[in-house]
């Protein structure tokens, strides 16, 4: 095995520590080769201490031959430049010694109960020993020898080491805590809390670090040690990849901060919410309904709508530091999450012949008053943003809404003029239609920053499922009225289809909504689309479960949401006694909740790494797909 090979594998470092001398070559000027063949042994090195580190921490063993060849090759590369005699060697020496005192210092911390953060910026700078012989490297070989630039790229070094230990403590808790290691975020965090009450819980503990402010406290301190190596730097007046890295992690560090506050921020709203008791009309009656499994997931879903439907909304913190600027950073939204579960509803009432026409219509009129109320009009994803336009995804949903719990006079009043500026400026030439509803010319200030906002940060579209959704609205409103545009946008849509006979999502999770989505339309022309449906209803029978369950991307454990949209998928074309169908639907009630509900499953995805989810819309399709 190629020692390049073993000391690369399942690397999740930082990529600077790839080549780490370089990052310091502005100040110096070092040989291209030389510079290279030190950047190899300081990575060899590098990896030779993480196995030490384990072999210290864990008791493994097995990475000795490891740690050695490391250790070998690269003493043998830096041979090859210094020599034996010269003073490099002493550097080393120094730094080695270095780095086992903090190992000294790191065990004597785990027993004490107070710490002086001195010693701790003592410890990070001494455990980074190893990295500040790249500084002395390139020092040792520089025929200048300016020790006032050397002395302050080591105090750079200093603070930097410092400010990435901070972080790391904090992003470590859980795998300290485990390890009984010492960590600055475990420290802070035992002088705020009494941690016996919490019996060895270390999620809990996780989260308390930040409820308590312990973690956005060190969070600071980890940004100011980074702002101090940048000032130093400053003074040297050069540009060079130690500065870029260092500012680098700043802003990494920065925005951690930021996510964390705004993650704290939506708990606080959501709880906010649920003793709120904002709704002003009862929630339909379905004692009917004669299936004791509706019944208890309706009475889980009534008792989030008390709640004022806290975990239906969506929460989502989008903060200036992204380059949003609004009243609130945080945002809270229902308006697509009730046009989809108040389909639910209508799906649910006709199968148990519950009449749920008063609740619709009030439904109808909360979601009337959460328009837009420019000349446009329709809805957007979350009102309160004025970067996000209204989209033909939320409009599409809402019409649909409307035509099926009889409302459709709601229609002209409240959704022509957006369907007019969708069709007339937003339609492509191959049948696609951008997603957002925003006129080409002439736009206000705020149209132009949603037109800026699309272009960099959300994507234009089109978007298949979305333009399926929207398309589907129009079928049912006026099939005749937009037949043109409905036969172009369904050979866009057949020309979407993947190989393997799923239609793939831009804005939700998985493989399963979007093929839902196109196929519901398709069941319209189900004539002219008759082998891709097929190619699609083979994708779901294809890819069930062995439980009977489908997962969201069909390769991974069965979930109750993929597996809804599979079942609906299905029972648009097959009627009962389809075996993947009743496989499904016998999964489905063996996972139900005690509380009625089903598991909580990622489905839209606005942002990257922070899904919506919401076990009461979970439940909703769950039902729909037992009821349709």
């Amino acid at each position: 095995m190629e020692l390049d090979v073993l000391s690369l594998k399942n690397d999740k470092s930082p990529k600077f520590y790839q080549e780490y001398p370089k990052l310091f070559n502005s100040y110096y000027n070092i040989d291209a080769k030389k510079l290279s063949v030190l950047s190899k042994a300081g990575y060899y090195y590098y990896h030779s201490i993480l196995s030490l580190d384990c072999l210290m921490d864990d008791g493994e063993f097995k990475e000795i031959p490891q740690m050695l060849t490391l250790q070998e090759e690269s003493i043998k590369l830096l041979t090859s430049i210094y020599g034996v005699d010269s003073s490099f060697w002493d550097f080393w020496n120094k730094r080695k010694k270095e780095y086992f005192e903090a190992v000294k210092i790191e065990k004597s911390l785990a027993q004490k109960d107070q710490v002086d953060f001195e010693i701790y910026e003592d410890l990070a700078d001494k455990k980074s020993a190893f990295g500040k012989i790249a500084i002395d490297s390139l020092y040792t070989l520089d025929k200048e020898k300016d020790s006032e630039v050397y002395q302050k790229l080591l105090l750079s070094h200093k603070h930097f080491s410092v400010g990435f230990q901070l972080y790391d403590d904090v992003k470590d808790f859980k795998e300290d805590f485990e390890k009984r290691q010492f960590n600055f975020a475990i420290y802070g965090l035992k002088n705020a809390i009494d941690f016996h009450q919490y019996k060895e819980d270390v999620s809990t503990l996780n989260k308390l670090l930040f409820i308590k402010g312990v973690g956005q406290e060190i969070l600071t301190k980890s940004i100011q040690q980074f702002e101090k190596a940048i000032s130093i730097l400053s003074t040297l007046k050069v540009q060079s990849k130690w500065l870029e890295t260092v500012e680098e992690m700043k802003n990494t560090i920065v925005n951690y901060l930021d996510a964390t506050n705004g993650y704290l921020a939506t708990l606080k709203a959501r709880f906010k919410i649920k003793n709120q008791q904002e709704n002003a009309y009862s929630f339909f009656k379905y004692e009917i309904a004669r299936d004791n499994k509706i019944k208890k997931a309706l009475d889980f879903i009534k008792s989030d709508f008390l709640q004022n439907y806290a975990n239906l909304k969506h929460i989502m913190y989008l903060g200036n530091l992204e380059g949003f600027k609004n009243e609130s950073q945080i945002h809270i939204s229902d308006t697509f999450q009730r046009a989809l579960i108040n389909d639910c509803f209508i799906t649910v009432a006709n199968n148990c012949n519950i009449n749920i026409s008063n609740f619709l219509k009030k439904e109808c009129e909360y979601l009337i008053n959460l328009r837009n109320r420019d000349k446009i009009g329709g809805w957007s994803y979350f009102p309160t943003v004025q970067e996000i336009a209204a989209d033909i995804d939320d409009l599409g949903q809402i019409i649909q809404f409307f035509v099926f719990s009889n409302q459709s006079q709601f229609i002209d009043d409240y959704c022509k003029d957006a369907i007019c500026t969708a069709l007339s400026e937003r339609v492509i030439s191959n049948g696609g239609i951008e997603t957002w509803i925003i006129p080409k010319l002439n736009q206000t200030s705020i149209q132009s920053k949603q037109e800026h906002f699309n272009s960099t940060k959300w994507g234009k579209g089109p978007d298949v499922e979305v333009v399926a959704n929207f398309i589907y609205s129009l079928v049912i409103l006026n099939k005749t009225q937009y037949d043109n545009l409905i036969k172009k946008s369904i050979q866009y849509i057949l020309k979407q289809q993947n190989d393997k006979g799923y239609w793939k999502s831009r804005w939700y999770y998985g493989n399963y909504y979007g093929t839902y989505v196109c196929l519901k339309l398709l069941k319209e022309f189900e004539k002219d689309s008759s082998n891709e449906i097929q190619k699609a209803l083979n994708y779901l029978i294809n890819t069930q479960n062995k439980d009977g369950g489908f997962s969201m991307y069909g390769n991974e454990k069965s979930d109750p949401l993929s597996t809804s949209f599979s079942i609906l998928g299905l029972k648009l074309f097959f009627d009962k006694n389809n075996d993947v169908i009743d496989k499904s639907m016998k999964y489905l009630d063996g996972i139900q909740n005690v509380n009625g509900s089903w598991l909580a499953v990622d489905f839209i995805k606005p942002k990257v790494s922070e899904p919506y989810k919401s076990e009461t819309l979970t439940t909703a399709y769950v039902l729909k797909a037992i009821c349709s």
